[in-house]
């Protein structure tokens, strides 16, 4: 069994090798302790073909976790499922909800929406509460939102006609046992990313977070907000950050100069290794 937690960025906005798709979405594939897990699976095009290129074994998948419901991490599902055959699904209750944007497009995901999606899966484990999917691979369940200004990213919407906020609670994050600390993986960090961490910190009773990498939706964060990001980042001596997706370039520009030799990039088939916690 190798000694490594092994992340392997299956889908990102951007690519960085010969073949590679981009597409607006995330998209890991985790392997620990001997397991093989899918955390979020984009939106559906670039999915498939980058397992291919990658030459990762997609039919050894146990389990699919979501970390929320909107189409960019969940679009993906059906494709996967049709490879992996049918496997444990992880999700929030209220990602099955019908989600909107601002202006009321819709951003849900037909497939968890419909009743077809328990006869594709082996187990469908809908929890609010923290989960352990495997030995050393953990799902956060509902974030409490400690943190004021630490917004959605909004607003999103339950309704077409905009009049019900969306609070998103299905927003979660993934977390892994690694010798150094807890490594965190971020759908979208809708609850907020000091949220997601100061949960986790207090799940793990107080183990220290190694790395955070993912979409922190800082798209449209205030100069204040990222101020507040970094100040606790450094509080929480988090020593490898690696923001994507919807963080938005301001954001990410801004922690590659607070943190210049902390900050990695994650697009389409980069890797990040942790060795593994002994047990």
């Amino acid at each position: 069994m190798s000694r490594e937690v092994r992340i392997t960025q299956l889908v990102e906005n951007t690519a960085g090798g010969r073949g590679l798709l981009g597409e607006h979405g995330v998209a890991y594939f985790v392997e620990a302790a001997g397991r093989c897990v899918l955390f979020d699976t984009g939106q559906g095009q670039a999915l498939l073909h980058n397992i291919e290129r990658l030459g990762l074994p997609l039919a050894e998948v146990e389990a699919i976790a979501l970390s929320h419901g909107h189409y960019d991490h969940a679009g993906g599902l059906g494709d996967a499922l049709g490879v992996t055959g049918p496997v444990d699904l992880y999700l929030h209750p209220e990602a099955r909800r019908p989600k909107y944007n601002r202006i009321g497009k819709a951003i849900g995901t037909p497939a968890l929406e419909s009743d077809e999606l328990e006869g594709r899966v082996r187990r469908l484990v809908e929890a609010r509460a923290p989960v352990r999917i495997a030995p050393g691979i953990h799902l956060t369940g509902e974030i409490p939102r400690r943190h004021g200004i630490e917004d959605t990213g909004g607003p999103f919407h339950l309704d077409a006609e905009r009049t019900q906020v969306d609070p998103l609670l299905d927003d979660q994050a993934l977390y892994l046992d690694a010798a150094e600390g807890t490594v965190v993986l971020l759908g979208c960090g809708h609850s907020g990313v000091i949220n997601t961490l100061e949960h986790i910190a207090q799940l793990t009773q107080g183990r220290r977070i190694h790395a955070v990498i993912g979409g922190m939706h800082l798209l449209r964060a205030t100069p204040e907000r990222l101020d507040f990001t970094a100040e606790r980042l450094q509080a929480l001596d988090v020593d490898y950050l690696a923001p994507i997706h919807c963080t938005g370039a301001e954001a990410t520009c801004f922690f590659r100069s607070r943190f210049p030799d902390r900050t990695h990039s994650s697009e389409v088939g980069a890797v990040h290794s942790f060795l593994r916690s002994e047990p």
